[in-house]
């Protein structure tokens, strides 16, 4: 029997200095062996999602900063790298490189926030790459690895676990499998080499005749949307040029995000685009040297649908933890595991769950999204990612003086700091300027209390959340 894979994790609460979430982080790094994927004078890509425009529950800063600085003590030189999307709606930020530094500065990826230099992978224009074969792959037989990723000596894979709407989950294999690839690398992992356009499987799943055409409110939206001027909506309704069309799904966003039917996706489209995704993340891996590559994730802010959306929603869950782990596959399998296994956040994922029989431990994004996220997971087994064996080791750091200090900004105490800058002088009258007066001349605090505000509260627009978290 093979080796189970080991997947670390520790839990999102926290009640002193080491069991912060940055520390957590840093302590994972070590205890499941990352550093050792790095050599000194390494080049280090630490991949993130930078996130969309207006989008609120993307990782913070510190949070890759964190793994940043542990990269540095190793003796690697980190970059953090992000790269280009395709014009999947027609206000995308992220299409260029420098649409998507703008966008990474909007977040706080910058190099003065990361310690390193911000990088886009596939560059300007996002066709920056290195072509892989995939021999072993389930759908894709070649991927197109961004030029960044396939050049750098070592890469942590430090993701963001939240639902997607196209492969129902991403984590791991997905901040490589379709964030490591470069503009045609995504296309193709669209499956824009598949089929026909009667097939709806490559192509958007097309029915011109649900369409209101010019009666649609974003009827011009919707053709702005198309980087290749392939639509066209007038009186008679929609019109696709499909010699122009290079499937980018702005269309099928539009009109699903805007509450319409006529382009859309069919559901055996779902399963597939999971299966090339981990086909494309394997060729991101087939760059590497053995050993090279470690994978983190932060399973908090678990909103239903990516980091790639422009907005967000309340999560599935609440905040589960942070994972870390050699193999994609087995963090990926985890991570759903652990998601699935926590309580649903109330009114969350857009009250997906509320007015159902849902019992813990089903699939919360199949619920979410509408296919199971594991078909990528079964994908990954089959092509040789990874596993779905894992052992989850849980973590908890010692409460001892040694490991408070160890993570702070400096081992010394800041209270020593100030100690010696009072003792250089008689700062203490600087400070202290005030008269300390008799407790008993204090004013009554009952003078001051709250008065009963219930009847308000119920007339808040939140009464019904507000009622949910009761329950």
């Amino acid at each position: 029997m093979a080796e189970k894979a080991k997947v670390w994790f520790a839990d999102a609460s926290a009640t002193n200095w080491t069991e912060s979430l940055v520390c957590k982080a840093k302590d994972l790094f070590y205890e499941a062996k990352l550093n050792e994927c790095i050599e000194k004078g390494d080049s280090v890509a630490i991949k993130i999602h930078i996130g969309e425009w207006n989008r609120t529950r993307c990782l913070r800063p510190e949070l890759v900063a964190a793994i940043v600085e542990e990269v540095k003590a190793c003796g690697g030189r980190p970059f953090v790298v992000d790269t280009t999307t395709l014009t999947y709606h027609a206000y995308n930020s992220r299409c260029t490189g420098t649409l998507e530094l703008e966008n990474a500065a909007r977040h706080g990826f910058t190099e003065a926030s990361m310690g390193c230099p911000v990088v886009i992978g596939d560059g300007f224009s996002g066709d920056d790459d290195v072509r892989v074969e995939l021999p072993t792959g389930v759908v894709l037989k070649e991927a197109y690895v961004a030029a960044a990723l396939a050049h750098a000596d070592a890469m942590i894979n430090l993701a963001h676990a939240k639902g997607h709407p196209i492969t129902s989950f991403g984590g791991c294999i997905k901040n490589i499998g379709i964030g490591g690839q470069s503009k045609r690398g995504k296309y193709h992992e669209h499956l824009a080499h598949w089929g026909s356009p009667e097939d709806f499987i490559g192509w958007p799943a097309s029915y011109p005749e649900k369409c209101l055409g010019v009666k649609c409110e974003f009827h011009q939206q919707c053709m702005d949307g198309c980087p290749r001027g392939a639509i066209r909506i007038d009186e008679t309704g929609f019109h696709r040029d499909t010699e122009k069309c290079y499937l980018c799904y702005s269309c099928q966003v539009t009109c699903i995000f805007t509450g319409h039917e006529s382009q859309t996706f069919i559901p055996d489209y779902f399963p597939y685009a999971q299966m090339a995704m981990s086909d494309a993340a394997l060729g991101v891996m087939l760059t590497f040297e053995p050993g090279k590559v470690g994978h983190m994730a932060y399973a908090i802010d678990v909103d239903p649908n990516c980091d790639c959306i422009p907005w967000a929603t309340l999560p599935a869950t609440p905040d589960i933890g942070v994972f870390a782990s050699k193999d994609p596959v087995a963090i990926d399998t985890a991570i759903l595991d652990m998601i699935d296994a926590a309580p649903v956040y109330p009114g969350g994922a857009n009250k997906a769950f509320e007015g159902r029989e849902y019992k813990r431990g089903q699939e919360k994004f199949a619920i979410t999204q509408g296919a199971s996220p594991r078909y990528q997971l079964m994908a990954g087994v089959k092509n040789g990612l990874g596993t779905m064996d894992y052992e989850l080791i849980t973590y908890e750091p010692p409460l001892t003086r040694e490991h408070v200090a160890k993570w702070q900004i400096r081992t010394t105490p800041t209270t020593l700091i100030v100690r010696r800058m009072w003792e250089k002088r008689d700062f203490l009258k600087e400070v202290q300027p005030f008269k300390r007066v008799p407790f008993a001349e204090k004013p009554p605090y009952q003078d001051f209390a709250v008065p009963d505000r219930t009847e308000y509260l119920k007339k808040l627009p939140v009464k019904e959340w507000v009622e949910a978290l009761g329950k």
